[in-house]
């Protein structure tokens, strides 16, 4: 899928992202007040959730190598194409940074809060990033559709979160966290928009693919996963992942006003797919983590 256009939209994605965002952050030690925990004004659910975003979060050593196989350096591919990758993989950097500083956080905090056992908060680490994280999708288009959701629904889950807790620190530090997805989740939109405008059209049938088969990372690998992502629902008073699918809705209705090729005969089914999947079931009976 690699062209020219492609190659300059991407490099100027690319380097209005890093030059908004090179020094955007925090530091993960010295940002936030530890000792000023108040740990008796987390729920009993809203510990959960973080224990749970955090071992979700941890898994970025998982998440970082599939992008890294996902946009490899290899001397076999054109010139264009090894352009294009190097370009991508300058924000990938600084993306994956940014996430191993979420978890890392994660991590500080819960231990801050004296509620958890350090022991066992180790050992439920080890025994979660021990299993492979497999990407869903090989496509780089596919992919930049999953993280979309993927950001916002993270994002928001954060947003909520921060609404429904009363311990400050934990308002803070979620509110950074969520920040930072923010930022994420408008780089792969705008990317998302390169791909659709790209000359010679997007082939619908991979973005349908990528919709219907969406499930959000450490689905069924994160043990007790049903109930963490209940757990993590409640606890986010408001959320649900199903929410993010909007994002790509409304790139999708954008680029079905401009275009009229072939590829593109498959959209108004992709319409109402996301539309389906958007439909909010009952906790019960379904339910996803954030990230």
């Amino acid at each position: 899928m690699a062209n020219e256009y492609l190659l300059t939209e991407v490099t100027s994605l690319v380097q209005r992202y890093l030059t908004r965002f090179e020094l955007a952050g925090w530091n993960r030690f010295t940002a936030f007040e530890w000792e000023a925990v108040r740990p008796e004004l987390l729920t009993a659910e809203q510990l959960e959730a973080l224990r749970t975003a955090m071992l979700v979060e941890d898994h970025i050593p998982g998440y970082s190598g599939a992008y890294h196989r996902l946009f490899a350096l290899s001397p076999e591919l054109p010139a264009p194409e090894l352009d294009l990758r190097r370009q991508m993989l300058h924000f990938v950097f600084k993306w994956t940074s940014d996430e191993d500083r979420h978890a890392h956080t994660l991590e500080n905090y819960l231990r801050a809060t004296g509620r958890v056992d350090p022991s066992e908060l180790s050992a439920e680490m080890r025994a979660a990033f021990v299993h492979p994280y497999r990407a869903p999708h090989l496509d780089a288009m596919q992919m930049a559709v999953y993280t979309v959701v993927q950001e916002k629904a993270t994002q928001v889950f954060y947003a909520r979160l921060r609404d429904a807790c009363a311990e400050p620190v934990a308002k803070r530090v979620l509110d950074s966290l969520s920040q930072d997805e923010a930022r994420h989740c408008g780089f792969f939109s705008d990317l998302l928009r390169i791909y659709l405008a790209a000359p010679g059209g997007v082939d619908v049938a991979l973005i349908k693919e990528a919709v219907d088969q969406f499930k959000m990372p450490l689905y069924g690998v994160l043990d007790n996963y049903r109930r963490r992502s209940i757990i993590m629902m409640r606890a986010a008073a408001g959320y649900d992942f199903r929410d993010a699918f909007g994002l790509i809705e409304q790139a999708l209705r954008r680029f079905s006003e401009s275009r009229t090729d072939s590829r593109s005969d498959g959209l108004a089914e992709l319409l109402d797919a996301l539309e389906a999947r958007s439909v909010r079931p009952a906790v019960a009976r379904s339910a996803q983590s954030p990230r």
